[in-house]
């Protein structure tokens, strides 16, 4: 069997977890991490360790992803979804659909064929939306459910809390904002720098029917390059905000080739997105993004995450450990939206393992 050695890491968005969830958050990123490597370990590219890893956060109704998804002011679950693979720069996504189980694998699938001739000099889609992408999936086998069994108890409760209160002219709906805009993500390389990320999102809670954010346009929700040095991004947060300056993209050339990969990423925060023309009307700018720098050669490589809101929780994990690891970070209330904060780490890759008789 050919043992892929290689790092995953996850994100389970950048909003306001509640502090009652975080040993679950945790756990849940642990367990997504795990299924990344495992693929990863039983031969799988990181395409398919990143979508492996992104379909457990998509299943948990804890996430806004899948199943448990923010709904839309006429309350129904719309998903996005996209992925990269930065070995062949391909990329498949899906927008505002509907009775999908797992948007992240009709994103897959279309960037997989995106190397399909068709006939008559047809082009394969890259970003299919609404009905469209339904129907395609349908024909494609993929598991299409009834929509309404993707509507979780707690999106629910949620929904009705925020509509009536926009109903009544109450209140504004900042706070929960900031609460539920928790896209999930991955980002996943191999030793050879073999690199694929994945982001998947049910959009800001009650949105307009066909309203698209981030996790399905290209350069904004996922980036992945393979090179001299490999670089990936997923990120999460309000995605109007993540569109209007291209984030994962932005991020990705920012860190790709620099001496200090993590001073480089906290200034394309500040100026390219806290301090971004692009976003001068708003007070409040918020988002956030894991990002993954690989130098192949070296077989060493950093892991980096920031967000401007009040928390954001990740999971990482080497082939080589047993275990992953999960972290919530903090960023005080009083600078949510005007400042970011940047942490990461380093880690190493073993060389790649020849094949051998299982």
């Amino acid at each position: 069997m050919n043992v892929n050695n290689g790092f995953i890491a996850v994100h389970v968005g950048a909003g306001q977890h509640s502090d009652k969830l975080k040993d679950k958050y945790i756990s849940l990123c642990k367990e997504a991490c795990k299924k990344g490597i495992e693929k990863l370990i039983g031969g799988g590219g990181t395409l398919e360790a990143v979508v492996d890893a992104t379909i457990v956060l998509e299943n948990s109704e804890m996430t806004n992803a899948g199943y448990g998804s923010n709904l839309t002011f006429d309350g129904k679950v719309e998903c996005d979804a996209s992925v990269m693979d930065g070995s062949t720069l391909h990329f498949g996504a899906v927008g505002a659909v509907s009775g999908i189980k797992n948007p992240i694998v009709v994103a897959k699938q279309l960037c997989e064929r995106q190397r399909l001739n068709i006939s008559h000099g047809r082009i394969p889609p890259s970003f299919l939306v609404g009905s469209g992408a339904k129907t395609w999936a349908d024909e494609l086998g993929i598991v299409t459910i009834p929509p309404n069994d993707l509507i979780s108890v707690k999106a629910e409760k949620v929904y009705k809390h925020y509509k009536r209160k926009v109903e009544d002219h109450s209140s504004d709906i900042k706070r929960v904002t900031k609460k539920r805009m928790d896209t999930v993500g991955a980002v996943c390389v191999d030793n050879s720098g073999n690199i694929a990320s994945a982001c998947s999102s049910g959009g800001i809670i009650l949105k307009h029917s066909g309203r698209v954010g981030q996790a399905g346009v290209w350069g904004c929700g996922t980036w992945a390059e393979k090179g001299k040095s490999s670089v990936g991004v997923s990120t999460t947060g309000c995605g109007e905000h993540l569109i209007r300056t291209t984030l994962a993209r932005t991020i990705a050339e920012a860190i790709s080739n620099t001496e200090c990969p993590i001073m480089s990423f906290h200034e394309t925060m500040k100026n390219d997105f806290l301090d971004s023309k692009f976003l001068s009307d708003l007070e409040q700018k918020l988002g956030g993004a894991i990002a993954i720098r690989y130098m192949p050669d070296e077989k060493v490589g950093d892991l980096l995450w920031s967000h401007s809101t009040n928390t954001m929780i990740v999971g990482y994990m080497n082939s080589t450990e047993k275990t992953a690891v999960s972290h919530m970070s903090l960023l005080p209330e009083s600078v949510v939206g005007e400042k970011a904060v940047v942490e990461g780490i380093c880690f190493r890759l073993s060389p790649v393992q020849e094949n051998s008789e299982s």
